[in-house]
């Protein structure tokens, strides 16, 4: 999402003469954008903005901040660094046009009242995308679960959805660009709602699927309580939704889950899970692990270990547990230290990458169907994505394949990524 939010900015700062710089070093405006789900991310704020602090107050550089940090902090951050000249939290981003205009230093857009819009960008911008072949699309913003842990709901607001007759405009005209995969995007894509035409998240996949020459479909994130049945059999009837599921778990323990308000049992999670593969059997899933919550002993963390080796995961985010300001879990005494959170880490990590080598191993051989986005960051091969959205070396492949879906015979499982060689461009 903050990948989305800076590309519309970029559009509309280059729709008011911009152009964009190729490094900070050479840059007359530099905006930040911010994430605060964790400590470490708001902390690299302001080691980040100080390697420019001379710059910005001799007055040749502008920093401007924005995003989930800009949200939070406010105006501690011109505190703590005087040399900003904005900051812009979410749902104040279509002001920095303006703000660049037209200099007020400091200028502090942090109403929360702008989160409560629909729209948090102007009804007649057209989104600015450069890519190749791959684009997101948020459908809607804010989280109304109140995680005890998470500070979304403080930063983002409540749930607000776009219209899905907006949505689907967004997403033709980028296919009309050249774009082959949307990902859609929101803090809980599975409780969508579109009120006016009651349009609920499935029924929009379904709208979106029918987008001509629109090939791939993804959506992030999704929460375990939403996800339904209707959902499920969708995987098996729109052919251009990808058979690859995000869907956090956060916890193996029903004690931990209680205290971080999930709101479902392990039972009724791995009921989900096995109903998505019931209608898609081939599906690859990923999730989402804290470690190290308050109160989490040693058999709570045996249990997450037991829910990850059951329910088999292609691919697992974890963290350990960091206190965010606000939210209930942050006035709850930590009992697992930062070197028990950080073996937990390690151990589940290890645990993690045993599956991995089983669930991967079952590519070797296939042929596959990747959407080639650019060159690999080592050696002279392409990369891309599969269906179950893994990343793929290829063999064979060249510079002019790039932006198109091209059939990759897998010949060798890596460490997290898969290489193959091409045999020709799929149907």
């Amino acid at each position: 999402m903050n990948r989305y939010d800076s590309e519309r900015v970029y559009g509309l700062l280059v729709g008011r003469g911009w152009n964009p710089s190729f490094s900070p070093d050479e840059a007359d405006l530099l905006i930040v954008n911010t994430c605060s789900v964790r400590e470490k991310p708001a902390e690299k704020l302001f080691s980040f903005i100080g390697r420019f602090r001379k710059k910005a107050e001799n007055g040749s550089l502008r920093i401007f901040v924005m995003g989930c940090v800009a949200q939070q902090l406010g105006d501690e951050i011109v505190k703590r660094a005087p040399f900003v000249s904005g900051v812009f939290g979410p749902g104040q981003e279509s002001a920095i046009p303006d703000a660049v205009e037209h200099p007020t230093s400091p200028l502090v857009c942090t109403d929360p009242a702008s989160l409560s819009a629909t729209e948090l960008f102007p009804p007649d911008y057209r989104h600015t995308w450069d890519g190749c072949c791959a684009a997101f699309v948020t459908i809607m913003h804010g989280c109304n679960n109140h995680c005890s842990y998470c500070i979304v709901p403080s930063v983002r607001g409540t749930e607000i959805c776009r219209k899905v007759d907006d949505i689907i405009r967004e997403i033709v005209s980028l296919v009309e660009r050249g774009v082959r995969e949307i990902t859609l995007l929101g803090q809980n894509v599975t409780a969508y709602h579109d009120q006016e035409t009651k349009t609920d998240f499935t029924h929009l996949l379904y709208r979106v699927g029918s987008v001509p020459a629109l090939e791939r479909i993804r959506f992030v994130t999704g929460h375990p309580r939403d996800f339904s049945v209707s959902l499920a059999k969708a995987f098996a009837h729109i052919p251009s939704l990808m058979p690859y599921l995000h869907l956090p778990a956060q916890s193996g323990s029903d004690r931990i889950l209680e205290g971080m308000r999930r709101g479902y049992s392990v039972a009724d999670y791995l009921e989900k899970i096995s109903l998505v593969r019931s209608w898609c059997p081939d599906i690859s899933l990923s999730s989402d692990f804290i470690v190290g919550f308050p109160g989490e002993t040693e058999e709570d963390f045996t249990a997450t270990l037991q829910l990850i080796r059951e329910a088999r995961y292609d691919t697992v985010f974890a963290f350990a547990y960091s206190p965010r300001p606000g939210t209930p879990a942050a006035q709850v005494a930590e009992t697992v230290s930062e070197d028990e959170k950080h073996d937990r880490l390690h151990r589940l990590l290890a645990v993690q990458k045993e599956i991995m080598a089983v669930t991967r191993n079952r590519f070797v051989g296939r042929t596959v169907r990747v959407l080639v986005e650019g060159k690999s960051p080592s050696g002279d091969t392409m990369m891309g994505r599969n269906e179950h959205n893994q990343i793929v070396h290829i063999e064979k492949s060249s510079p002019a394949d790039r932006g198109r879906i091209i059939s990759v015979t897998i010949t060798e499982r890596l460490e997290n990524t898969l290489r193959g060689t091409k045999i020709g461009n799929a149907p």
